[in-house]
């Protein structure tokens, strides 16, 4: 009888790890899609949609933090969306090193978001 409560425990804290780790992998991708959005929306803001009208990360407001921002403030994902629309090539960069997004590379699901 002992010996069943104890498995009873183990799987219990099992279950419950699992849940944790998967309830951490969902806050983190919930958070980057979000951020995702944030970063087009800020192109979209700065008029950035062509190379003539490209702009720097500082312009954007998207360079990344030094070392006491990032130990005094929240954790901002919009460099790991930068990244991935830059993968997707929905965000290209110019020769001068500029950004720039290509409005006709986005999918509808994250137009319809934008609007």
């Amino acid at each position: 009888m002992i010996i069943l409560a104890e498995i009873g425990r183990v799987i219990l804290i099992l279950i419950l790890m699992i849940l944790v780790f998967g309830g951490g992998l969902y806050l983190r991708t919930f958070l980057t899609r979000r951020a995702i959005f944030k970063v087009i929306e800020i192109f979209y803001q700065n008029n950035a949609l062509g190379m003539k009208e490209a702009k720097t990360l500082h312009e954007l407001g998207l360079e990344r933090p030094d070392f006491l921002q990032r130990i005094t403030r929240r954790r901002d994902y919009k460099q790991n969306a930068l990244q991935i629309l830059m993968k997707e090539g929905i965000i290209l960069v110019s020769e001068g090193g500029r950004l720039f997004m290509v409005e006709e590379k986005l999918d509808e699901n994250l137009r319809s978001k934008r609007r």
